[in-house]
């Protein structure tokens, strides 16, 4: 699948929560927010 660069507004707060969180679980931010993202929408 073709990724592409893109950038998004989050507050620094919950930025500094989610690269913590994802060093923890050893998963890149893109790659965790992408599983999330499809979960959401699979919800629909």
């Amino acid at each position: 699948m073709e990724r592409k660069t893109t950038s998004i507004k989050i507050s620094p707060e919950i930025w500094q929560e989610v690269k913590i969180h994802c060093i923890m679980q050893q998963v890149d931010i893109s790659d965790w927010l992408e599983k999330i993202i499809k979960e959401n929408l699979k919800k629909k």
